[in-house]
């Protein structure tokens, strides 16, 4: 069993801690438990409770009906489609349901159905994202164990590579090609999976390497093949080296390519070059690379968050 406080259970479902205290002293909804301290604490019973009720309040609802309906009943409202009214934030807090139960099918369902009403970009640019930024923040502070986490993740990113799959093969052999890779040490691949599928949407012929891999071995694939571009992505510097001092060897290392790199860390660098673009959002990168086919490269820097 899990314990969570009262601003762990804000976290999870955006819902104000004073809110909440005003919908336990108005409705008696959602009643915590109290520590011999006085300190409220909540359990995933509890937990899975209030996202059912956060859900309906991002849907339909108000909270005057929703304190109106047993138990059962908002069980049983939680499960209907209400697609046409959803909002990203109620298919998050669904899906967040089904990472604590470790729900498959639940969890494709509520996904799938986030695709049919935002189209794919939006799915994983504000749903998917938005559920790992939120989870992310129950795992730092020993509130959600990584298992959740990879469960979550590894379905992300099944749905992922099976849109790549399905896209149209790129016959423009003239084309940009851009090779696409994470640093030794970093196996966070959503975001890279996220990069090829945009690249590849938007007619970009792509050479996916994917995590963990070594420059030398990246230096060796760009003497097969006519790379144009390397992206790089990175969250966690494992390199052994500070990420400017890595940011400068690649420049080095590969004078031929242009280089792209999405880090939080781009935040801090302070290298002017004109053949390095960097990004400081997720929406950046993706306006990046939906317009990367028409434009011509130029000596912009962008930060990614």
């Amino acid at each position: 069993m899990q314990y969570f406080s009262i601003k762990d259970i804000e976290n999870l479902t955006g819902i104000k801690a004073h809110t909440l205290r005003i919908w336990e002293k108005r409705y008696n909804l959602i009643i915590s438990k109290r520590k011999e301290s006085n300190h409220r604490f909540f359990d995933n019973e509890d937990l899975k409770t209030i996202l059912r009720i956060s859900y309906l309040y991002e849907t339909e609802f108000k909270i005057s009906q929703i304190a109106k309906l047993s138990p059962e009943a908002i069980l049983t409202y939680a499960h209907i489609d209400h697609s046409n009214s959803k909002s990203t934030e109620a298919f998050i807090l669904q899906l967040i349901n089904t990472i604590i139960e470790y729900d498959t099918i639940e969890f494709e369902r509520v996904f799938k159905s986030g695709i049919k009403q935002y189209g794919f970009e939006r799915a994983i640019s504000e749903i998917g994202y938005g559920l790992l930024r939120r989870i992310g923040l129950l795992w730092l502070t020993d509130h959600l164990i990584p298992a959740q986490e990879h469960f979550a993740s590894n379905l992300i990113k099944k749905f992922l590579i099976n849109a790549i799959e399905h896209l149209p093969e790129v016959k423009d052999k003239s084309s940009k090609e851009i090779l696409l890779f994470t640093p030794i040490g970093e196996f966070h691949e959503i975001p890279l999976l996220f990069a090829r599928w945009l690249f590849k949407k938007n007619n970009n012929r792509v050479c996916y390497l994917g995590a963990n891999m070594d420059l030398e071995d990246i230096a060796y694939c760009t003497r097969k093949r006519k790379i144009t571009h390397l992206f790089c992505h990175l969250i966690t510097n494992l390199t052994g080296k500070s990420f400017e001092a890595y940011t400068l060897e690649i420049l080095k290392r590969f004078p031929d390519q242009k280089i792209i790199i999405s880090s939080s860390q781009t935040k801090n660098l302070k290298i002017d070059s004109p053949d390095l673009t960097t990004f400081k959002s997720l929406e950046e990168m993706i306006e990046y690379i939906n317009n990367f086919k028409s434009q011509e490269l130029h000596n912009s820097q962008y930060l990614l968050q």
